[in-house]
């Protein structure tokens, strides 16, 4: 098991441990809609975390996507979803967000930079040379507006395959200054992490835009150890405050 799955496996337990308090408060007070909605979103992220962290391997009926040499891309994608469903389950509910901080700014990335400012992980700024390494790195994707065998940037490609032609919102409007820029280094992990949120959903499994499956598990396995240290720190610091 990798080190970022056993931290998501501590987190999972700090929000167990918070659960306890939460129904400790309920046993001896009348239950209402803040302490109702605090035990559902950790019992939210308990689950999802938990899923993310055991998930070992995916099996079909097909036996083609069993021996899909896209399906360690596919698993992957999926422990990502998993962790950042728990996370969700705790940056929606503002009786949990706000025992952290306050929002810098209105609407969902705002409510994530919450819990990612207040844990700011140690390693990000490692990460973030190489996640910045592998977005700049050539690839030639097959696209109708490219000449055959020319290249450009992971992150050119992946703006042009999987983002709508008229961005919108903070994280949009700074991959498309990163790419018109040339480079992705202005991009900061909590965008990185919020904008792979929405590439998984629109552009499905992204291997083929970074030139080998291989690079494209590197990217992913690396915002899954950042987003399992904002677990981490979410859970103690909600186990604090609590």
């Amino acid at each position: 098991m990798t080190p970022y799955r056993k931290t998501l496996l501590e987190a999972r337990k700090t929000y167990s441990n918070c659960a306890k308090k939460i129904e400790q408060v309920i046993s001896e007070a009348e239950l209402n809609e803040t302490l109702s909605e605090q035990i559902v979103g950790i019992g939210a992220a308990i689950e999802w975390i938990r899923r993310s962290a055991e998930m070992d391997d995916i099996h079909y009926i097909g036996k083609n996507f069993n021996k899909s040499a896209r399906k360690q891309s596919f698993l992957e994608l999926l422990r990502f979803n998993f962790s950042w469903f728990g996370l969700n389950a705790i940056f929606t509910r503002p009786c949990l967000l706000s025992l952290v901080g306050t929002p810098p700014f209105n609407g969902e990335y705002g409510h994530f930079r919450v819990l990612y400012d207040s844990a700011m992980p140690v390693s990000s700024p490692i990460r973030l040379v190489q996640l910045h390494d592998l977005l700049n790195s050539p690839t030639s994707p097959r696209l109708a507006t490219m000449p055959s065998g020319s290249s450009v940037s992971t992150l050119s490609a992946i703006r042009m395959k999987y983002l709508p032609k008229n961005v919108h919102g903070r994280t949009a409007e700074a991959i498309e200054a990163a790419v018109k820029a040339g480079n992705a280094n202005s991009l900061d992990m909590p965008t990185l992490l919020y904008s792979f949120r929405n590439w998984s959903v629109h552009g499905n499994a992204l291997d083929g835009c970074f030139g080998s499956r291989p690079r494209f598990v590197n990217y992913v396995c690396l915002l899954e150890e950042t987003l399992a240290e904002v677990h981490l720190h979410t859970a103690q610091k909600l186990y604090e405050l609590l």
